[in-house]
């Protein structure tokens, strides 16, 4: 009996998934759907790809893909320049700081502007900070 409590019939039944012949008949199908799905994972991260630029254009307020391709090259490259001439204002919206005055155009002068700060830091009352309670 072999030394392990049974008979062994496996090899012999034809649907014995170890044998050769039947793993031969799957391999195809098995490689068959590993390129379907090769290619939909492909195409699902270009359209993930395409779909992640178009967001980035219209954030920056560039042309889309598909007016892009409309507009001809000269068009194209004015709005390049254009977005290149521009700066991102990040504290856009956001007032912390009171603005600065011109003070700053008079400090250049010989001391003049200094003493200009100096009169207005003297004339601005003093904050006095009271504790709460």
């Amino acid at each position: 009996m072999g030394g392990h409590g049974g008979l062994n019939i496996l090899p012999q039944k034809r649907w014995n998934v170890y044998n050769y012949e039947n793993r031969e008949k799957v391999r195809p199908d098995e490689e068959a759907a590993a390129k379907e799905e090769q290619l939909k994972g492909e195409q699902a991260r270009k359209r993930d790809a395409e779909f992640r630029l178009e967001k980035l254009r219209q954030a920056r307020g560039l042309a889309s893909s598909s007016q892009a391709a409309l507009t001809s090259a000269g068009s194209e490259l004015e709005l390049e320049s254009k977005s290149k001439s521009n700066h991102i204002n990040l504290f856009e919206g956001i007032k912390i700081f009171d603005p600065v005055t011109a003070v700053e155009a008079e400090g250049d002068d010989k001391r003049g502007g200094f003493k200009k700060m100096k009169m207005m830091k003297k004339e601005a009352e003093p904050k006095v900070a009271m504790p709460e309670g």
